[in-house]
């Protein structure tokens, strides 16, 4: 007996389930690296104004060449805080792209899964029919017989 379409089919949907898994482990990575990577702006930002803070508590007998060193030091601060704010955005459209693949591979097995249903539903009515004929065949047989 031939292999039906709807086992057939099952090869594919395997191929859609494995993309689709490969798709969720690529956005579950993405949204790793955005929270790692907000975490640490996080951290730069508290550091930074902790820094603020301290620079802004009255202090006796600083030079001027420490308060130069303490602006620059804060300029180089806010150079790394814009970096990784633009880092954290390339991150975003990264988690987007991710996503936006997941749920396309996530729609293609669901799509798949309803054609083998389809498939299935109408092997099930076509092997009904077949059944159907060969009964209706078998008792026109067995009437002609008893006649």
């Amino acid at each position: 007996m031939a292999v039906k379409r709807s086992q057939r089919m099952g090869v594919v949907l395997q191929m859609a389930v494995r993309a689709e898994e490969g798709a969720a482990a690529q956005l579950e990575q993405s949204r790793q690296q955005l929270s790692q990577a907000q975490q640490q702006l996080q951290q730069v930002e508290d550091y930074q104004q902790g820094y603020i803070d301290a620079l802004n508590r009255p202090k006796s007998g600083q030079s001027a060449y420490s308060m130069i060193n303490d602006r620059q030091f804060l300029e180089q601060l806010s150079f790394v805080c814009r970096t990784q704010a633009g880092q954290i955005e390339k991150l975003r459209q990264n988690e987007d792209n991710s996503l936006h693949n997941w749920q396309q591979c996530y729609q293609l097995r669901r799509n798949i899964e309803q054609l083998i249903e389809k498939l299935k539903q109408g092997e099930n009515l076509a092997m009904e029919k077949q059944l159907q004929k060969e009964l209706d065949e078998l008792s026109s047989s067995l009437l002609a017989r008893s006649r």
